[in-house]
């Protein structure tokens, strides 16, 4: 397993937990603001280490431009997704965000020419079967008009999801004045998401309910998830395929419904024991048939009898 993939593992289980913070913080907080402080904290606290610590300064335009566009598809990106999971619940929003998997399947084919063999095509429908079933098992347990409103924001979050993931590898595989590093695209586009969000926040009038009790779910989000966690995911980013990411990334739903269950008494199923059962043996298929293949040994040139 290269480095690239182990990369995208370990960040896909640190925003895994994103779930679990922000329904701690729906309620008392709007869903814009809840991402505005997630991303405003984050970006700010990278900012002070790239300037006072590390001393990097960025002058290339096109950088920013890219960061704003990054900044802009994940604003959208929470916008929507924190409204789905105060309607539906942490655990089916995240899995309907992440039919993101879908998305960059096709982005990849268009923009980066990834083959798409019929064995990794196969993967691929099996993991949307496993999607399915998940999400079938929950219908179970919802019958209300904000259940179909929260499934419509969970597809929504989906498209925006690939568009931030996209923007991401298109941004780390550009030739800049000054070589960049994930842990910069992460600070520029963070500040960009949290300033979009802010503005959001102010006609929802959403911040009144802010607290010190509110403190370590926030921390959580900024730290561990917009830091850490898309700071692995954008390492992982620059090397593995559009379509093997998202298929890793789709450990993010398992881990949030997971923790769902224990924390928040969730209702599940056994039909979205199997459907997450299927999601694990897709990821695993997935990133084995995209290892390279290791090249055949020359043969040795048969000695002259002359």
């Amino acid at each position: 397993m290269n480095t690239s993939v182990i990369s995208l593992i370990l960040g896909t289980i640190c925003i895994g937990l994103a779930p679990i913070f922000v329904k701690n913080l729906t309620g008392d907080l709007s869903p814009s603001m809840i991402g505005a402080l997630r991303c405003g904290i984050a970006g700010s606290i990278l900012l002070i280490y790239q300037l006072l610590i590390k001393k990097n300064y960025i002058k290339d335009k096109r950088f920013y431009t890219m960061t704003a566009v990054i900044g802009f598809c994940f604003a959208m990106d929470l916008f929507v997704w924190h409204r789905s999971v105060h309607l539906i619940g942490a655990g089916m929003s995240t899995i309907l965000g992440n039919t993101q998997v879908f998305y960059l399947l096709v982005f990849g084919l268009i923009l980066y020419k990834e083959k798409i063999t019929i064995k990794k095509l196969l993967v691929f429908l099996f993991a949307f079967f496993g999607v399915f079933l998940i999400l079938k098992g929950q219908v179970e347990f919802y019958q209300s008009e904000e259940f179909f409103w929260g499934v419509l924001f969970g597809l929504t979050t989906g498209l925006c999801y690939s568009l931030y993931t996209t923007s991401i590898k298109k941004t780390s595989l550009m030739s800049f004045k000054t070589k960049i590093t994930a842990l910069e695209i992460i600070t520029y586009s963070s500040l960009v998401t949290g300033a979009l969000l802010f503005l959001s926040a102010q006609f929802e009038q959403g911040y009144k309910g802010l607290s010190f009790s509110h403190l370590p779910s926030v921390l959580g989000l900024a730290i561990l998830c917009q830091i850490i966690g898309w700071s692995l995911i954008s390492y992982g980013l620059k090397s593995a395929p559009l379509s093997v990411s998202g298929l890793i990334i789709l450990l993010q739903p398992v881990i949030a419904k997971t923790l769902s269950i224990f924390l928040f008494n969730e209702p599940f199923s056994s039909l979205e024991i199997i459907g997450a059962s299927i999601l694990l043996t897709c990821i695993y298929l997935g990133t084995h048939l995209s290892r390279p293949k290791k090249p055949k040994p020359k043969p040795k040139p048969k000695p002259n009898d002359n």
